[in-house]
């Protein structure tokens, strides 16, 4: 169910084809499927569903979308709706090394890029990705630098790059960049350890504590940066809270009821992490906006999302947080509880067998 039926942004995975192997990629489990694009048809089908729901926003994504060969060919098609759409687009960018494609790509109407930063020189590209892509990804950057284009570098915070994450914002702000967004590395895979064995192998306090201490490095390069929604606010500390005040996102559109996503097989998905829950198919559950409400508000819908969104601790009910924070990205736990969270972090802050 939306929020008072309006859908904000459309998220469409054009492919799921990409020309990096990323070891923390949230799709990876998936399997990299050259083939596996949206027919052009049925792209156009979205985009003209997305029209008739007076969306704002469509958001391209994969895999690698600039992969996908009638890209500037959809977004022309998108100028010529008579609803305006923004179009934005999140890539690696290798392929923005070549600046006659950032050209194409404005001058078809795209509003907005993400650009995914993967590490600070070509060994840590390489470790990460399994390919060089550092001199493509620079020359990217002080392309779309030099273009009327809105454009943030983004990076996935991971513990083998979080002491190291500045040194890939201070390239990127030399070549030119002046946004810069950071998410939490997420585990969309079911692992073998589960809540404290998980939590200890992994320990996303650590990950945390390694970043908030770059921060006073971080500022003295860029003021313009915040942190996506990942964890819930009850793992950070008061502390940590003050220092990242004002740079916390806002809950996802699982929580928000305000935006809806398609895979490339045109099956509804909660979000793109969500890549193995369909909650409908378009052009058999649905085909009209008026047909999506009634999807969306049917018993079967309403309780998959439900479960989706549900708090994780009765605890979040009467938090002071509860309503920028939801309990936290759902995707979280699904290796560990909010009850094993909570012992973790008091074992980790004791040193207490931890």
């Amino acid at each position: 169910m939306l929020t008072d039926g309006i859908i904000k942004q459309c998220t469409i995975v054009l492919t799921r084809g990409c020309n990096l192997r990323c070891n923390f990629c949230y799709v990876k489990s998936a399997g990299y499927v050259e083939d596996d694009k949206i027919k052009y048809d049925d792209l156009k089908k979205i985009v003209d569903f997305c029209c008739e729901a007076k969306v704002k926003y469509i958001f391209f994504t994969g895999g690698e979308p600039l992969t996908y060969p009638r890209l500037p060919e959809i977004l022309q098609y998108i100028k010529t709706m008579n609803h305006p759409i923004t179009t934005a687009i999140a890539t690696n960018g290798i392929l923005l090394k070549d600046l006659e494609l950032c050209r194409t790509l404005i001058d078809s109407g795209v509003g907005y890029i993400d650009v995914s930063m993967k590490g600070k020189d070509r060994q840590e590209w390489c470790e990460m990705t399994g390919y060089d892509g550092s001199e493509a990804q620079h020359q990217a950057i002080r392309n779309l630098a030099s273009l009327p284009i809105d454009f943030t570098c983004s990076m996935v915070i991971t513990p083998e790059n979080v002491l190291s994450f500045c040194d890939s914002v201070q390239i990127a702000h030399d070549n030119g960049a002046k946004q810069f967004s950071f998410t939490f590395v997420i585990d969309n895979d079911d692992a073998v350890e589960k809540d404290l064995a998980y939590l200890q192998k992994h320990d996303p306090l650590k990950m945390i504590n390694d970043f908030i201490s770059q921060i006073d490095k971080l500022n003295t390069i860029t003021d313009d940066w915040w942190v996506e929604y990942s964890f819930p606010m009850c793992i950070y500390t008061q502390e940590q809270l003050n220092l990242l005040k004002g740079r916390l996102a806002t809950p996802c559109q699982i929580h928000l009821k305000n935006a809806i996503t398609f895979n490339t097989k045109m099956e509804l998905l909660p979000c793109d992490m969500y890549i193995y829950k369909q909650l409908g198919e378009f052009g058999r559950d649905f085909s009209t906006y008026q047909e999506f409400l009634s999807l969306s508000n049917s018993t079967d819908y309403s309780k998959t999302m439900e479960a989706i969104r549900k708090l994780p601790s009765d605890e979040c009910t009467v938090c002071e947080h509860l309503g920028v924070c939801y309990g936290g990205c759902p995707v979280l736990w699904k290796n560990y509880s909010f009850a094993a969270l909570k012992e973790f972090k008091v074992k980790r802050t004791t040193n207490s067998g931890i």
